[in-house]
């Protein structure tokens, strides 16, 4: 059972009997009228878990060093073996595991497992899933269709969703004896999609073409192959408008800043003078912390808005391909590369570890990758645009 006390500080604490063994864990709150309701309310709810056998110590008290300890002395003493039910075993996984991932990522496990992995397994013990039921569920995944019939979930999305199944099975199969069954499962193969970059002038026609409120975003975003977490994540205070360079050094997943995820990432992306006044005139008088292109609330652009209200739309303006707006990336290479750009200057502009994934990649897309600074790239761009103008 549980209950509370009063410690000599004056400080609440919980105060939990789990079968024949006593766990403290402190609240932080001071011993007050209206802490002692708060504490009285979930005491009550524990006491039901506990009766129910639904009690999960690590979702209680997450930050708690006594977590592990606790959770394998209930598994091992509760008869009705609670944490064998998927549902409730997974979000003990999770929990755990937590504090160990970024945020952004811990997010999108916490996703997966709720919306794929316990509807398909639920209350099913996981000492009972085997590897006929993992092969099903993901046989299921691949049947899911649009309302055209074409599929819903490729490969790739497959893969990332066994990977948390897979991570899950591991542990019981440490934590509980059992035999994981995703030991001889093999992921699936993963159609990479093909590059679909836009041409010079393509890119000058969508720059014409685009809201304006959205025309310098795409214009950064097409010369310098700013991935979208970092171009979204891009704060006043690491725009060197003298320097006409941008410093790199976080991006925004899934609405959550975070760090980023490679060490080549880090870097600093020159921007030509005129791009650089662009982007001064631009942030003029805004704070260091806010973003450069923030959303209405000033919060981070939200990707799925701006792929849907404004780079879709203006491709179907100009009678272009649909493609992803990870595109502009491809984009920026290959128009380097086909300005005669320095390979070494255009894979640190990228962010890449080695030029081996440039040539592999975008060497199909033009005819000679030699060159120099960046000079070369925005000349070209200049002479198309002066073109189209003319």
């Amino acid at each position: 059972m549980a209950t509370f006390v009063v410690r000599p500080n004056g400080i609440l604490q919980y105060d939990l009997f789990l079968y024949g063994r006593r766990f403290r864990e402190g609240t932080g709150l001071r011993n007050t009228p209206e802490n002692r309701r708060v504490i009285r309310r979930n005491v009550k709810r524990i006491n039901a878990e506990l009766e129910t056998g639904t009690f999960d110590y690590a979702a209680w008290f997450p930050e708690s060093p006594k977590k592990d300890e606790a959770m394998r002395w209930i598994h091992d003493r509760d008869p009705r073996e609670p944490a064998s039910s998927f549902t409730r075993y997974a979000r003990q996984w999770w929990a755990l595991h937590r504090e160990g991932w970024k945020p952004s990522y811990a997010k999108r496990i916490e996703q997966m497992i709720e919306r794929y992995l316990i509807p398909a397994f639920g209350e099913q013990p996981v000492r009972q899933i085997d590897e006929r039921a993992i092969l099903a569920f993901r046989e299921s995944l691949a049947a899911e269709t649009e309302t055209d019939g074409t599929r819903a979930i490729s490969n790739t999305r497959i893969n990332t969703i066994m990977s948390p199944l897979s991570g899950i099975l591991q542990f019981a199969e440490r934590e509980l004896g059992i035999n994981n069954p995703m030991r001889h499962v093999r992921t699936l193969r993963e159609e990479r999609p093909d590059v679909q970059p836009l041409t010079a002038e393509e890119v000058w026609a969508f720059l014409d073409a685009v809201d304006p409120a959205f025309r310098l975003y795409f214009e950064v975003r097409f010369h310098t192959g700013l991935r979208t977490g970092e171009i979204n994540g891009l704060k006043v205070k690491h725009v060197d408008v003298e320097r006409a360079r941008l410093r790199i050094r976080e991006a925004v997943v899934d609405g959550v800043p975070t760090s980023l995820k490679r060490v080549t990432a880090r870097r600093d992306v020159p921007v030509s003078s005129a791009l650089a006044e662009a982007l001064a005139a631009h942030i003029a008088g805004r704070e260091p912390d806010e973003y450069v292109f923030p959303d209405e609330d000033g919060r981070a652009l939200d990707p799925s808005k701006v792929s849907r209200r404004v780079w879709h739309p203006t491709l179907k303006a100009l009678g272009l391909r649909p493609r992803r707006v990870y595109e502009t990336r491809h984009t920026a290479a290959v128009l380097h590369l086909a300005a005669g750009e320095n390979p070494i200057f255009i894979s640190r502009l990228l962010g890449h570890s080695s030029g081996e994934l440039l040539f592999r990649r975008y060497a199909p897309f033009v005819p000679n990758a030699v060159g120099g600074d960046g000079a070369a790239f925005e000349g070209m761009m200049a002479r198309v645009r002066a073109r189209r103008a003319a």
